[in-house]
């Protein structure tokens, strides 16, 4: 047994040796495009530099004390959980409806699974420059349909009320399709003889939905989850491309925040530690995530 076990151990060994000439390339931009900007990040954060970037002197953790003694810093970081709580269950939502509705096949499901798959199709200037016509104060067609309602128009982008969740409606609306996408290989995984079986013993539609398919649904939901939860957390588009953070900084979240200080206040080693900030802090959500929830996903 011992002897058999070691020459597994051994052809696993020599086939790791074999693969590894063709993971290299695959590292080597890793190491390339993600591992190394990080670093250069993290080494400019604990720098001060002149406008220019001509000098640069050693500040320690100066940069990370300043970012977090800032009120703007705070106010933008509760501005991106605001976003975010209103991003993630309404795609999460949203993203169950249309893999409900398109999973199974019948006639006409192509175009309905096409129609879903094309707001993430759609590129962000596209959609952004589609949704200021629509949403425009004036003679955009939602205004329209509210002053056909007998409701009066709304200052959808305008507004330091409205703002913000507008943006976050369209940040939803664009990510519908990849979520769909997702959730309906999860259903399309789940055994037909399982749901026939809950059949069988008598529930109806609302019990195998809620006691048999969300539960073998939940791997993918959570996978879905995090996603949705990194994706609003880093949302960058439609913010700049429609409100530039405004109106009076209603929407500027911290990944705009960062942009700011880095491009037009020409603070560079401050938003890259602001930048290393918001690293750190995705990785604590998702670490709290597979903490919280890990443990209630059903795998079987």
């Amino acid at each position: 047994m011992a002897v058999a076990l070691s020459k597994a151990r051994l052809r696993g060994g020599r086939a790791s040796l074999e693969a590894l000439p063709f993971l290299l390339p695959a590292y080597g931009l890793f190491l390339l495009f993600m591992v190394l900007p990080v670093l250069e990040a993290l080494w400019l954060s604990l720098h001060r530099e002149d406008l220019f970037g001509r000098s640069r002197e050693w500040a320690g953790l100066g940069n990370y004390l300043e970012a977090l003694s800032r009120p703007e810093f705070w106010k933008s970081a509760l501005l991106t959980l605001k976003f975010a709580a209103i991003v993630v269950p309404l795609e999460l939502l949203l993203g169950l409806l249309a893999a409900l509705l398109v999973y199974r096949p019948y006639p006409g499901v192509a175009l309905f699974r096409t129609l879903f798959f094309l707001t993430t199709a759609v590129p962000t200037a596209v959609a952004a420059v589609a949704w200021g016509w629509f949403l425009h104060p004036v003679g955009g067609w939602a205004n329209q349909a509210l002053k056909a309602l007998g409701l009066p128009p709304q200052p959808w982008l305008t507004s330091p009320e409205l703002a913000l969740p507008t943006l976050a409606v369209i940040t939803a609306w664009a990510g519908v399709g990849f979520t769909a996408i997702l959730l309906t290989a999860g259903l399309q995984a789940i055994p037909e003889e399982v749901l026939e079986a809950a059949t069988v013993d008598g529930a109806g539609p609302l019990t195998r939905f809620f006691r048999v398919t969300l539960p073998l649904l939940s791997p993918t939901l959570f996978l879905v989850g995090l996603l949705l939860v990194l994706k609003s957390l880093t949302a960058f588009g439609q913010i700049h491309l429609l409100t530039r953070g405004g109106p009076a900084e209603s929407s500027t979240v911290l990944i705009y925040r960062i942009y700011q200080d880095a491009f037009f206040n020409f603070r560079v080693p401050l938003a890259a530690a602001e930048a290393l900030l918001l690293f750190l802090a995705l990785l604590l959500l998702a670490a709290l995530q597979f903490w919280l929830l890990g443990r209630r996903v059903h795998y079987g």
